[in-house]
């Protein structure tokens, strides 16, 4: 993707933001898919990062209604997947919640883009995977952002940040937090003028 410096800087935005956005947790995270809804910035994510969404959204479900029956403890990260025995109608309330508060207000207005690996992101990610001390689901999404010529990468993930940022020296981590993607986008933007120029 050929970058001008007039075009909107793109912002990769992965899936625990996303998490935000869903369950209402972070008002930061809320305020920075309400400047992409405004147009402030062109943004992109992963098709995996709605597989995160779906799976994070059956766990919680599933382990509200074991909570709700039997008196048990949330613990997202203990939830194997054998264990969700969900009905079809838990299944189709995280449809809905995935088309009302991802499709609907960003997809399908174009505000956000659902990008797909290309041969060449897979072969980024398993190059990511081998040399960095990153999650299979980390190097999809750095591969991801990599390969589609994203700008800044939005994360709550302080370690990928920091591991992300020690090993990409002219890609940008950016948290959810509104100012701290306005920072990077300015960086973005003086280094733009500055090539173009």
């Amino acid at each position: 993707m050929s970058r001008s410096s007039e075009s909107k800087t793109l912002l990769y935005l992965d899936a625990d933001i996303f998490l935000d956005l869903v369950r209402k947790r972070n008002e930061d995270s809320i305020t920075s898919f309400n400047d992409v809804k405004k147009g402030k910035y062109d943004a992109l994510t992963s098709a995996f990062t709605l597989l995160e969404i779906i799976e994070n959204e059956q766990k919680r479900i599933f382990e509200e209604g074991k909570i709700a029956s039997q008196k048990q403890y949330f613990n997202e990260d203990k939830i194997k997947i054998p264990q969700r025995d969900l009905t079809s109608e838990e299944l189709d309330s995280v449809d809905v919640i995935i088309e009302k508060e991802i499709y609907q207000p960003y997809v399908e207005t174009g505000r956000i883009e659902i990008a797909y690996l290309s041969e060449n992101g897979w072969n980024k990610a398993v190059q990511l995977q081998t040399f960095l001390p990153i999650s299979p689901d980390d190097a999809l999404h750095l591969a991801m952002a990599l390969t589609s010529g994203c700008d800044v990468f939005v994360t709550k993930d302080s370690r990928l940040r920091t591991i992300a940022s020690q090993n990409f020296e002219s890609y940008i981590m950016g948290f959810s937090n509104p100012k701290n993607i306005e920072y990077y986008v300015n960086i973005v933007k003086k280094a733009r003028k500055v090539v173009y120029e």
